[in-house]
């Protein structure tokens, strides 16, 4: 694995966390917005072997943590299982487009519920908001349309040559 691909990813997930906490968060449709830094590690993850994804992952959550007001490590677990996951699953389903779009939309939902189930634990109190159920479904499918333009992106910058890989 090149050095230069992981610096990439570093770099990528740095922009994806600057355009989230600034630009992305004002954007929010019925109250929800998407999550940038989510689908830029899952994009990310896809690329990359598997330990320099899940600490991209860490990374990026921890990053995260560290601007934000929730406990210390939350972001930085969910995102890390969510880099696993992808890292895990990423063979089964680059088949097709919609079996990808299918598997986005599951890791995203899985990032997001265990974000909020892992919130609760700690006293975020998530899962007692009554917005909660359209945070869980339409943040997911959010990401999901989002992913249309980030995982080509991401794939490019992290050097694949092939125009069917990259969408894919």
């Amino acid at each position: 694995m090149s050095g230069r691909r992981i610096l990439v990813g570093l770099a990528l997930v740095g922009l994806a966390i600057v355009l989230q906490t600034t630009l992305v968060v004002r954007v929010s449709i019925y109250g929800v917005a998407a999550d940038l830094v989510l689908l830029t590690v899952i994009a990310a993850a896809r690329r990359l072997d598997p330990e320099p994804a899940v600490l991209l992952g860490f990374t990026a959550g921890i990053i995260l943590d560290l601007l934000g007001t929730a406990p210390l490590g939350l972001r930085a677990l969910v995102y890390t299982i969510v880099a696993y996951a992808t890292v895990r699953t990423r063979d089964r389903f680059e088949v097709a487009i919609p079996t990808l779009g299918l598997a986005v939309y599951g890791i995203a939902l899985m990032g997001t519920v265990l974000l909020a189930v892992v919130g609760t634990l700690f006293g975020e109190g998530t899962l007692r908001d009554p917005g909660v159920v359209r945070q869980l479904l339409l943040g997911p499918a959010y990401d999901l349309v989002l992913a249309l333009v980030v995982l080509p992106a991401v794939s490019w910058a992290l050097g694949t040559t092939r125009r069917r890989e990259a969408l894919l």
